[in-house]
């Protein structure tokens, strides 16, 4: 039994190979098992007859198709009047332009998915032949078939089948790179890209393309035949995100659209921030999401305070939780501003600027309620109108400084515990000092009336009350 080249054997129930001198010897079972074989390998059949009916003799796997035998071509196989058959599943990728060639003496068969594609099946004795024919595979996995019978004489038989890379037929695009994962080392500041190998069968390498997140300008990093590949890039404030993706290209030039686009931050990022202010205790709760990002180290957490006459970013203080309380602060209904910085494990800290930033999804305006009151009581005075009494409020506190909104005045019968508004009024923003004025209608029954007048603000607060005046309807 000779043959060109050792392959491998199933036998009994375990896959082996065994060469000395170019012989193969293997026992084969009554009924040859099935064999494993690797991905895109041939498993081939042998029969004792030219029908490929009854049991296989043996079954084993063989890489390429390309054999000369001289007499049986394995034990329990007759020299004459045998059949091999060669199968695999493999996937094409983007398929596209293929040439299928086959040569044998005697008859050979091919087959893609079932469909018969190269028929030689006359007898030659010992003279081979051969057929080439192109043909376009679709994209995906597909079977090839390979059926071939020795009547007489020699028995050889070959079978190849290669993508045709030239422009001039192949204008498909190999499929874009999948499994694209990136690791960025905080101490080099530099970013390894690596991705899953292309199906392609006429590859003929990869590219690399990186920009920054918001621009719509790739720039080529590499050309390169690996499947990773470590950006040169050196940003020196390391802080700017930038997106890659991975692209092939094959033999006839064809390039293939991006891979998913993989964003690499190398600061993780707060995606927002959040906050609470407790009236009670006057504290602010910060909340944001807890990064989980291999290189997050700690965050950093300030306040926009007033600092020597002009406002700065002071630091509250460090932490690696996602929660902070600040405060106390006064409850004055002025906005209060929060940001919230990362470090990565490299030392490198989100950027800091001095200003306010309204849109940074890092940054927290939060409104403080007011609960500070108007601190001055208004002037009360009182007087005759027709039906009754006239209230009047003053404050002659200077505009531009002005804390209160408006004017209310309530009024109560004298010796008795129950009072009444009167007036709740805004006052009129040209008049100086700010006044209002109400007649308060009352029957003249000569009871004795006490009056008394406060300021309010926009939030609800009250100014003390002013002095009580009383005066008789009659």
């Amino acid at each position: 039994m000779h043959q060109k080249r050792s392959v491998a054997v199933l036998t009994g129930g375990a896959l082996s190979a065994v060469a000395l001198g170019g012989l193969l010897a293997a026992a084969a079972p009554q009924a040859a098992a099935a064999a494993a074989c690797s991905a895109n390998v041939y498993q081939r059949t042998f029969y004792k007859n030219t029908a490929f009916s009854g049991s296989a003799v043996r079954t084993d796997c063989d890489d390429v198709i390309s054999q000369s035998w001289s007499g049986s071509p394995a034990t329990g196989v007759p020299s004459d009047n045998f059949g091999v058959r060669w199968s695999v599943t493999r996937d094409f990728g983007s398929g596209g332009p293929f040439t299928f060639t086959a040569s044998a003496t005697d008859g050979v068969r091919v087959y893609l998915d079932g469909v018969r594609r190269i028929d030689l099946w006359t007898g030659t004795g010992d003279t081979a032949r051969s057929k080439g024919v192109n043909l376009t595979v679709p994209s995906g996995r597909h079977t090839l078939r390979v059926d071939y019978v020795n009547w007489s004489g020699a028995a050889k038989v070959a079978f190849t089948y290669t993508p045709r890379t030239s422009a001039a037929y192949d204008s498909t695009k190999p499929l874009a790179p999948t499994g694209v994962r990136t690791a960025y080392d905080t101490r080099t500041r530099r970013t390894t890209v690596s991705w899953s190998a292309n199906k392609e069968m006429d590859l003929a390498g990869y590219s690399l393309h990186r920009r920054p997140v918001g621009s719509g300008t790739w720039t080529t990093v590499a050309t390169t035949a690996a499947r990773s590949y470590t950006d040169p890039l050196v940003n020196p404030d390391d802080r700017t995100p930038y997106s890659y993706e991975v692209r092939a290209r094959d033999k006839a030039g064809n390039t293939s659209s991006g891979s998913v686009d993989t964003i690499v931050r190398p600061l993780p990022v707060v995606t927002s921030l959040t906050g609470t202010y407790d009236r009670a205790t006057g504290k602010v709760a910060l909340t944001w999401p807890l990064n989980t990002e291999p290189h997050f180290d700690h965050y950093t957490v300030l306040s926009n305070d007033k600092v020597d006459g002009s406002y700065r970013w002071v630091p509250l203080g460090t932490t690696r939780g996602s929660t902070w309380t600040a405060g106390p602060v006064a409850a004055d209904g002025e906005t209060r501003h929060y940001r919230v910085l990362v470090t990565n494990d490299g030392g490198t800290t989100t950027y800091n600027p001095d200003w306010l930033d309204a849109t940074a999804a890092n940054e927290l305006w939060l409104g403080i309620p007011d609960g500070i009151a108007p601190a001055r009581a208004p002037e009360l005075s009182l007087g005759s109108c027709t039906g009754g009494i006239r209230a009047t409020a003053t404050d002659d506190t200077p505009s531009p400084i002005r804390d209160f909104a408006g004017f209310e005045i309530e009024r109560r019968e004298a010796g008795t515990d129950t009072r009444s508004v009167v007036l709740h009024k805004a006052y009129d923003p040209r008049l100086d000092p700010a006044t209002v004025t109400v007649c308060d209608p009352l029957p003249a029954d000569g009871r004795t009336y006490e009056y008394r007048a406060r300021t309010y603000d926009a939030a609800g607060n009250y100014s003390p009350y002013s002095e009580i005046r009383a005066s008789t309807a009659g």
